[in-house]
């Protein structure tokens, strides 16, 4: 399910979706001069949002592209999904969330600028280091490092990690990266973190749980997970 949510925003910056108040999905027909205007708040608003979209539509993306604002960018995903029942705000979806260190965060977890006590922006985080954000009228959807973030936090309906293990195919994810981290930072070395979970990853691992009494069994549960320090 993470991964299909961040192929679905990096989906949204390929196709240049644009930023409009309150949107949700909104693709063509339903994005016209006049339905920007009956959404935004003020002129001059609208006034961006239109001409940040026809731009796009000059170049190419007209049929493509869809419209949210910032939080419509994961509502609209979620609600689809059946992952939540209603549509929720910035603040909405960071009550949702259980908070998290900037240091934990992974694909899926959502960031959040706060003023007056209360989220008022949220973006989404696609691995780590990086981010996919409805940023605004004059740019719409795009994907940033994360920078100037104020909170983080994990939804309830990506909190559950898989077991890891060597097969074939080789398994991949930012959640092979993260325990690839992990292991490193606590001295056992599984080569560069490249979210693959090959050979060495495994001898890593059953390194460290034969260090820590833990079953050596090159698998990645939730007992290695919490000796990991890592949320299971």
């Amino acid at each position: 399910m993470v991964e299909e949510f961040v192929a679905y925003l990096k989906e949204q910056v390929r196709n240049h979706s644009i930023y409009v108040w309150g949107a949700q999905g909104q693709k063509k027909p339903t994005i016209t001069e006049a339905w920007i205007r009956k959404k935004e708040k003020t002129r001059r608003n609208a006034d961006r949002a239109i001409a940040h979209w026809k731009k796009e539509v000059r170049d190419g993306y007209g049929d493509v592209l869809r419209a949210f604002d910032c939080s419509g960018l994961g509502t609209f995903y979620f609600l689809k999904h059946d992952l939540i029942d209603h549509d929720l705000n910035a603040n909405g979806l960071f009550l949702l969330c259980d908070p998290i260190e900037r240091s934990a965060l992974r694909a899926g977890d959502m960031v959040f600028r706060i003023s007056g006590g209360r989220a008022v922006h949220v973006g989404y985080a696609i691995d780590a280091d990086r981010i996919v954000e409805a940023k605004g009228r004059d740019v719409g959807v795009v994907e940033s490092p994360v920078k100037g973030w104020d909170r983080f936090g994990r939804p309830p309906f990506f909190r559950s990690r898989r077991i890891l293990k060597l097969r074939s195919p080789y398994m991949r994810g930012e959640d092979v990266r993260e325990l690839q981290r992990a292991l490193k930072q606590n001295g056992f070395d599984p080569g560069q973190p490249d979210g693959v979970f090959g050979k060495k990853t495994e001898r890593a691992l059953k390194r460290y749980q034969r260090a820590h009494g833990l079953k050596a069994d090159g698998i990645a549960g939730k007992m290695t997970y919490e000796a990991l320090g890592l949320r299971a």
